[in-house]
């Protein structure tokens, strides 16, 4: 009840807007397929970090693939913890890959050239066989 009585004063146009994030995680044999809905923006970006650093570490997965078909929006912060998280990985002899994006994000990773770092896939499958060969 006390969470309906925050809302009633927002306007149901924002209401709309305001989506939580989702994150799944499942393994795919040695990799970790990391399932991202919602808006990834600057007030979401720490609880993916942290949520990511601590399934990686607690799977032993040196691999992941980031399924983006439900992403809706990427801010740039959201979108550097892409690269960081990557970077962290190819430190370790893992890699990282990108799959499944929408028109809005993929503009992102177009723009800032993801692509040249990192697998971008169209598929899961895809994905899966690209970056299964860097932590083979």
């Amino acid at each position: 009840m006390a969470q309906e009585r925050i809302l009633t004063g927002i306007p149901r146009c924002i209401l709309s807007w305001m989506k939580l994030m989702n994150i799944q995680f499942e393994k795919a044999g040695p990799i970790l397929v990391v399932t991202l809905k919602g808006r990834l923006d600057a007030t979401e970006q720490n609880m993916i970090k942290d949520s990511v650093a601590k399934e990686i570490e607690s799977s032993s997965s040196k691999g992941v693939v980031f399924d983006l078909a439900g992403l809706e929006y990427v801010s740039s912060a959201g979108f550097r913890e892409f690269f960081l998280l990557g970077r962290q990985l190819q430190r370790v002899g893992g890699g990282l890959a990108v799959c499944a994006l929408q028109p809005a994000v993929q503009r992102i990773f177009d723009i800032a050239q993801f692509q040249t770092a990192y697998p971008v896939c169209a598929t899961r499958d895809e994905a899966l066989v690209a970056i299964g060969s860097s932590v083979a």
